[in-house]
């Protein structure tokens, strides 16, 4: 069943309780159900798979270095399918390793089933060799991850050999897909070594190769097809990295048979490759999502429709293919800083003159730019949605009018015209000169001749540029200061905003620093109190006919309430026998600013000692 909702808060950089929707198939449009997760490094692409690989897992904890801190180690994981049900895994109440596992909010001690995902880690190997008895379903395989830590780098998938096996029962329908991504079908089969393990083989203009030898580009295919094959509708298929050691024609290939599957199967990818992005899928129904880590917390950021609408325009100008072509994908996958020009003469030119000025800019280009000023909007539109704070704008001198519009539409970008009216000198095209000799030859009235002359030489004219060719790229004397202005404006506004992001990110780590010293201090201030007040003694003090045989205790909850208070619950519990014991709750308020502790209350959460019930009563009473 395919996942209508993820929420993920503590779980590594998300700090932040986050809600992820993904892409839902129709069973009728390629790409339908595909969402595709990009972004810079570190940006919490693969914790999204992870976060749905823990609910799937039987493993009962999650370590200390997989938990946010600013969360206080508390990690809650939910997962919504297109029924409504609820997959939850959240901290149990003392905020250590261990979490609880849920279903529609009832607690379950363990999973009845996958949620018919196939999940697919960047660390794919697997044991070379396995036995003929390890067969392995889907159901039961669940991909090439096991219940421990998803990330280990030690991690050996010791189940896929039992894959191969069920993949060689069903080697036509395996290899006719494969097929779509390798062309002519690479010869493979399963051999056994003399002491009857079997291994994986595969044969290269007759010269025999283990699975070690042919390579993990083979690997990894062979891995990703087996995701696919024998899925079936509704079904949930998660890939970290899919493009790992495959050459950028596999890359094109593998995506397609991704974006042929989606169209009934619910696919996840996380990728870093400009091959597994296509503006026509995202103008339409396949999502993609971008992650940027900000500050201390990650956000994530879609297409809106009016920017999808966008795409679809540029698309539709079969003149200028080049716009939205792979030099463009790179926009999904900077961090931020990002120079965008009219054209593509820009582009090259400007990069040129950086260089000769040696300016070394700490932004990278838009692609081939805008194709032409008329596009500008939808361009800014993309970066915009797409989270991009940092972003220079460089027009010609004839487009000055739309800044003031585009200043107020897009108030955190900075928009910089040129003296010149173009980048380089370019000459009206001939056609237009053609035009006006033919005009001249007809006969009428000569008033309206001229104005008709008047009018074509006023919307086409030469342009003067700021420089006269792109040859010599050599800047005309009388812009020379201009184009200094542009660099000083460059360097102002992108250091300006490093700056102000690096502001930010100390103010919030001193923060994080502070909340970790006012935890501590609280620790420290309860734990005197304790001690100066014998609380560990307050069951024994209380009970005192009683010989108890065993006690102890410790935190339930540790709350910060803000502004340096703290709401605390210790438990306390002794007992004479299984059968009878008492266990106490204490309440505490403990403020760090003004080093004090409160007791609010104290609560008897259960009690079996064998003691009359007027005590009992009693007890209930004054506590």
């Amino acid at each position: 069943m395919s996942l209508k909702r993820l929420t993920i808060n503590g779980l590594r950089g998300f700090s932040d309780e986050t809600n992820i929707h993904f892409a839902i198939p129709d069973n009728l449009t390629p790409g339908s159900g595909l969402t595709v997760l990009v972004g810079p490094n570190n940006s919490g692409k693969s914790t999204i798979i992870e976060a749905v690989h823990l609910l799937i897992s039987n493993n009962d904890i999650i370590p200390i270095s997989s938990r946010n801190i600013k969360n206080a180690g508390k990690i809650k994981i939910e997962a919504e399918d297109l029924n409504g049900n609820i997959r939850t895994i959240e901290s149990t109440n003392n905020n250590g390793a261990f979490v609880q596992k849920k279903y529609n909010n009832q607690d379950i001690d363990f999973w009845a089933d996958n949620m018919n995902t196939f999940i697919l880690s960047s660390k794919r190997n697997f044991s070379s060799t396995f036995h003929n008895n390890s067969y392995q379903n889907r159901d039961s395989y669940k991909g090439n991850i096991s219940d421990l830590d998803y990330r280990s780098e030690n991690n050996i998938n010791n189940n896929f050999g039992g894959r191969l096996l069920t993949i060689y029962k069903n080697r036509n329908k395996f290899d006719s897909c494969l097929e779509k991504v390798i062309k002519p079908l690479p010869k493979w089969t399963i051999e056994s070594s003399d002491s009857n393990n079997l291994y994986l083989e595969f044969s290269f203009d007759k010269i025999k190769h283990s699975s070690k030898g042919a390579g993990d580009g083979y690997i990894n295919i062979f891995n990703i097809v087996d995701s696919l094959y024998d899925s079936v509708e509704n079904n949930v298929i998660l890939i970290d990295e899919p493009e790992i050691s495959l050459h950028p024609d596999l890359q094109r290939k593998l995506f397609n048979l991704l974006v042929e599957y989606s169209k009934d199967k619910q696919i996840i990818v996380s990728t870093h490759s400009p091959y597994f992005v296509d503006w026509s899928l995202f103008s339409n129904k396949t999502k993609i999502i971008r992650l940027k880590k900000e500050l201390d917390s990650i956000q994530l950021f879609e297409l809106s429709e009016t920017t999808k609408n966008g795409i679809s325009k540029i698309l539709d100008d079969y003149q200028k293919p080049h716009i939205l072509s792979l030099n463009a994908n790179e926009i999904f996958f900077l961090n931020d800083n990002v120079i965008l020009t009219e054209g593509q003469d820009d582009v090259l030119c400007y990069k040129e003159l950086f260089k000769r000025a040696n300016y070394s800019a700490t932004a990278s280009f838009f692609g081939w730019g805008a194709g032409g000023a008329t596009n500008m909007r939808y361009i800014l539109n993309i970066l915009k949605d797409l989270g991009y704070n940092n972003v220079f704008i460089i027009l010609d001198n004839d487009q000055t009018q739309i800044i003031a519009d585009l200043e107020k539409e897009y108030p955190n970008y900075h928009f910089f015209a040129i003296a010149a009216d173009d980048v380089r000198n370019k000459k009206r095209d001939k056609k237009i000169d053609d035009i006006i000799k033919c005009i001249e030859k007809i006969e009428f009235n000569d008033d309206i001749k001229k104005d008709i002359f008047n009018i074509i030489n006023s919307k086409f004219v030469n342009k003067v540029g700021l420089v006269k060719d792109m040859k010599d790229f050599e800047i005309k004397s009388e812009y020379k200061e201009n184009f200094q202005l542009l660099i000083e404006e460059l360097k102002r506004y992108f250091e300006n905003n490093e700056k102000t992001t690096e502001n930010k990110l100390e103010n919030c780590i001193n923060n994080n620093d502070n909340i970790f010293e006012n935890e501590l201090k609280a620790h420290k201030l309860l734990d005197e109190w304790l001690n100066k007040n014998k609380l560990f003694k307050y069951i024994e003090n209380k009970y005192k006919n009683v010989e108890f045989k065993s006690g102890g205790g410790g935190p339930l909850s540790f709350k910060d309430i803000g502004k340096g208070k703290y709401y605390v619950i210790l438990c306390e519990s002794n007992s004479l026998s299984e059968q009878f014991s008492v266990t106490i709750n204490f309440h505490f308020i403990i403020d760090v600013y003004k080093n004090k502790v409160k007791l609010k209350k104290k609560q008897i959460v259960s009690n079996t000692l064998p003691i009359s019930k007027i005590r009992k009563i009693i007890e209930k009473i004054f506590n």
